[in-house]
């Protein structure tokens, strides 16, 4: 069985916490696929630079799906970072740095193994004549 899941953890207000992160669904992350490819077209793309590089409305639709790909471990067991939009876990509504910092994580877990070391699956095009 495919592993969906993984736990991190994260330093918040000097405390670490630790997250539980979900792959993004196959459709949700065919989006983010064509999102990253959209935005990062420099010929060493980082995907720090998407942050900066997406419309506010696309960075916020983003980030509420990824962190609604995450749950902190408390006390009293798993919380979910968001739900539907909102926050469940208010310690991230007004720590953009730590908010963006999770959302990259959710970012790399879905897309951890698509970019094998291998190369493309494919052989490559013929030279151009």
């Amino acid at each position: 069985m495919k592993q969906i899941t993984k736990t991190i953890t994260l330093p918040i207000d000097g405390t670490p916490r630790t997250f539980r992160l979900k792959k993004l669904d196959a459709f949700s992350g065919a989006s983010l696929l064509r999102l990253l490819s959209a935005h990062l077209q420099e010929p060493d793309p980082d995907l720090l630079s998407l942050f900066s590089a997406v419309p506010d409305d696309t960075l916020r639709s983003l980030m509420a799906t990824c962190l609604s790909h995450a749950e902190v471990r408390l006390d009293a067991g798993w919380q979910p970072v968001m739900e539907m939009g909102e926050w469940s876990w208010s310690d991230l509504e007004y720590d953009p740095v730590n908010a963006l910092k999770l959302t990259l994580q959710v970012i790399l877990w879905t897309l951890d193994g698509f970019f094998g070391e291998s190369g493309p699956a494919s052989p490559p095009g013929r030279p151009a004549t």
